[in-house]
């Protein structure tokens, strides 16, 4: 009898030991966003030659601004640009070009290259003009000092941005042969 009772003893362990739920173990899983650059670039401008001549000249050209926001702050951004005077370079006693001779006539629709679609329904922003709400533009002026040409408001604009921006130069009336070169500044700041 002995035997016997080891036997069933041992099936019963062995029984209770299958029964037993196995321990879960909880970890977690963390995943850190670390925030990128703000940043924007305007195209070199090249206006076409213009001859000499006793009146003023206009001179048109365009560019394309470039804004991308990879902060992920969602705060929103503007874009400026200014322009210095156009330095003359020649053989003779030229005079330079104000940069207030320099402004924008028009600026296209914006586009969106990558990121956060533009809202183009109206519900989020005016189509035209710098303000908050979605990527807007539509600011014209001379460059002499900071324009304001393209902004996205709170929440939008998380992206690559192109716009399209025409220009003009006033070359004033008996103006030296030479070459006259100025410096664009692109300047774009976080929040609208």
């Amino acid at each position: 009898m002995k035997k016997t009772y080891r036997i069933v003893s041992l099936a019963a362990l062995v029984t209770g030991s299958l029964l037993v739920a196995p321990a879960a173990l909880a970890s977690t899983v963390t995943q850190a966003v670390t925030g990128g650059s703000l940043t924007a670039s305007a195209s070199d401008v090249t206006l076409p030659a213009v001859a000499t001549a006793h009146t003023d000249q206009d001179s048109p050209g365009s560019l394309t601004i470039t804004a991308d926001d990879s902060t992920g702050t969602g705060a929103g951004w503007h874009v400026t640009e200014q322009v210095s005077d156009l330095v003359y370079s020649g053989s003779s006693a030229g005079t330079d070009i104000p940069a207030s001779n320099l402004s924008i006539t028009s600026v296209g629709a914006a586009s969106v290259t990558a990121g956060q679609a533009i809202d183009t329904s109206g519900t989020d922003a005016a189509p035209t003009g710098p303000q908050s709400g979605n990527v807007t533009s539509g600011v014209t002026g001379t460059l002499d000092s900071p324009v304001t040409v393209f902004v996205a408001g709170p929440d939008h604009g998380q992206g690559t941005y192109t716009l399209p921006v025409d220009l003009n130069l006033t070359v004033p009336a008996d103006s030296r042969v030479g070459t006259y070169s100025g410096t664009l500044t692109t300047t774009i700041t976080s929040a609208p």
